[in-house]
C-alpha cells in the first residue's frame, strides 16, 4: 500500500473543508508466529488501544465501505469542499487507492472488520473505517476515520 497515496487523499478532502478532518493510515506488521488480535493492534495502535469488537467481512465488501467513507459529502456545517469531491485529482486518487486494497484483500487470507472501544488514534465523527487484513508474511491494519 502506497503511504503516499493515502496522505494524498487525506490533503485533498482536508483542502477547504468546513470543520472535517480526515485520518488515514496503514500499517504492516511481520509475524514471525500467531499472535492474538488486539496484542496486533495494541502493538500498530498503541497501548491505549483497546479493541472492542472484530468480525470477520467479506473481501468484496472493504472498498465500497471504504469509498462511501471517504466520498462522504458532508452537510452544511460539516464536510469537504463541493469542489474537492468533483475533482480529477480526488477521483484519480481514489481510483490508484482502489486498486491497492483489492490487491491488498485479495491476496489476504482473512479480512476482519474491527472497532475500538478505546484509544482510537483519531476522534471518528461521521464515519470511521478499521480492517486487520492478515496473511502468510504478517498482518496489516488499514485505519481511517473522520473528525469535526
Amino acid at each position: 500500500m502506497d503511504h503516499q497515496v493515502l496522505e494524498e487523499i487525506a490533503k485533498t478532502l482536508n483542502a477547504d473543508a468546513c470543520n472535517y478532518e480526515v485520518f488515514l493510515r496503514y500499517f504492516e506488521v511481520p509475524l514471525l508466529k500467531p499472535a492474538r488480535k488486539d496484542i496486533i493492534i495494541k502493538t500498530v495502535l498503541g497501548a491505549d488501544a483497546t479493541l472492542g469488537g472484530i468480525q470477520e467481512v467479506e473481501k468484496a465488501s472493504v472498498w465500497p465501505n471504504l469509498k462511501d467513507a471517504l466520498l462522504y459529502v458532508g452537510d452544511n456545517g460539516a464536510g469537504p469542499a463541493a469542489a474537492t469531491m468533483q475533482s480529477e485529482r480526488l477521483l484519480a486518487l481514489m481510483g490508484v487507492l482502489e486498486d491497492e486494497v483489492r490487491n491488498l484483500v485479495d491476496a489476504a487470507s482473512t479480512t476482519e472488520s474491527f472497532w475500538l472501544q478505546g484509544g482510537h488514534p483519531a476522534y471518528p465523527v461521521f464515519w470511521d473505517f478499521a480492517y486487520l487484513i492478515s496473511g502468510k508474511a504478517g498482518a496489516s491494519i488499514l485505519i481511517g476515520s473522520s473528525s469535526d
